[in-house]
């Protein structure tokens, strides 16, 4: 037994080791928007501390200030102490969801929607019917959905007839171009990228067969849990997350690559476990290998907007960038790159205010940068930035890095015939 209401003994303690430096601050979105010292990284943890360790009458009443952190976990890459506050707020979170709030209805008919294979099939087909008919842009212009919705609706892309696992084989052999076997992975395909972003799957396929790499599909894999996860649901994101680890345990490979920084981030737990898995996001695999240089790169500027679950969660910063330096003729910085767009899975739905500001913020930085395309690595990312984008006029294209180095290879006739035709 304990006196924690919230969290165990080792996680209090992990708490404890705050300073409360304030280098956080900077660099945390909703501090950024509000100035407010409960809104700060710092602030949540004091929050956290006193909901822990005092058994207030209604809990409930002080909830707000962590619904309304993104969970980007910009706070952990500025902060000297190594505080884990990502993992202390998805612990606060789930003995909230647990103990005194449930999650919204709203949230919880999105998370039901977008991460159940057979729903979101069902779900795909209607998006589809109302792209085909030209009824999202009416659905958009009347104002039909919440302003959180319309931007997911209006930055969806074209959706396929079919989701990639739906498509795909689960066996890829390598097309190296000086004919080399540099190995085997496995791909995590998820739920929305795997319905929604089925050309990123293939264009992620299509560049690891090229770079030497077999790829291997396995059709038991499910949804990663991440944003069960980030909405307290702990014990749907264990179960899912388990399922996984047995998919990707059966399957003979050096790794498993994942194109989805969100995905990624939650894998990661994977590696702690029996069987032990390298989970490694496919930028990172690519460059440690050692990209094939694309013979013509991409005219135009190129600017490229770092998923939170990448830069800061899984610590990846430069291994996108030099294969960008690859496959891009030019590179221009985009200022706060490094901060949430808002979108941070359900975050949206939940705190419409705090999304709509910071992706008003970052669709400034985009402007001011003014480039030819926009690059980022998370399909959340790419749906809220896209639509943003349409949503104020501007017709410039969001891209996932793995389509990029798709398109740049495509330029070499070998690459058409090889991984293409």
């Amino acid at each position: 037994m304990h006196d924690h209401l919230l969290l165990s003994p080792e996680d209090a303690r992990s708490l404890q080791s705050c300073v409360h430096c304030g280098l956080c601050l900077p660099s945390c979105p909703t501090y950024l928007i509000s100035g407010k010292e409960a809104d700060s990284p710092r602030g949540r943890l004091l929050l956290m501390k006193s909901l822990d360790r005092q058994a207030w009458a209604d809990p409930s009443a002080h909830f707000g200030h962590l619904d309304s952190c993104l969970g980007c976990r910009a706070c952990e890459t500025a902060c000297p102490s190594g505080v884990p506050y990502g993992d202390l707020l998805e612990q606060v979170r789930a003995r909230q969801r647990e103990q005194y709030q449930p999650l919204p209805f709203r949230q919880r008919v999105t998370l039901a929607w977008t991460t159940s294979r057979r729903r979101l099939i069902w779900l795909t087909a209607l998006l589809r019917q109302l792209q085909k008919l030209r009824l999202d842009r009416l659905v958009i212009a009347l104002r039909l959905l919440p302003a959180a919705l319309r931007v997911q609706l209006a930055g969806l892309p074209p959706l396929p007839a079919r989701s990639f696992s739906q498509a795909a084989l689960e066996d890829f052999a390598p097309a190296h171009p000086a004919g080399k076997m540099r190995g085997r992975v496995a791909l995590f395909t998820g739920c929305v990228m795997d319905s929604w972003y089925a050309e990123v799957h293939a264009a992620t396929v299509r560049v690891l067969r090229w770079n030497g790499y077999g790829v291997t599909v396995p059709v038991e894999q499910v949804c990663c849990g991440a944003l069960h996860s980030h909405a307290g649901e702990e014990q749907t994101g264990a179960l899912l997350l388990e399922a996984n680890r047995v998919a990707f345990g059966a399957v003979d490979a050096q790794a498993v690559v994942v194109n989805s920084a969100g995905c990624g981030a939650q894998l990661q737990k994977l590696g702690n476990g029996e069987p032990a898995l390298e989970i490694v996001d496919v930028t990172v695999w690519l460059d440690r290998q050692g990209l094939v240089p694309p013979v013509s790169p991409l005219p135009g500027r190129t600017a490229y907007d770092a998923p939170c679950h990448l830069r800061h969660a899984q610590r990846i910063k430069a291994e996108p960038e030099r294969l960008l330096a690859l496959a891009c003729a030019e590179l221009v910085p985009l200022d706060e790159a490094e901060l949430c767009c808002g979108s941070a899975g359900l975050y949206s739905l939940g705190q419409p205010e705090y999304s709509r500001q910071l992706l008003a913020r970052k669709l400034q930085r985009i402007s001011t940068a003014a480039p030819d395309r926009l690059v980022t690595a998370n399909p959340g990312c790419q749906l809220q930035l896209q639509g943003g984008l349409r949503n104020t006029g501007s017709d410039l294209p969001v891209a996932h890095i793995m389509t990029v180095l798709d398109s740049a290879y495509s330029r070499d006739p070998a690459y058409r015939t090889a991984v293409m035709a």
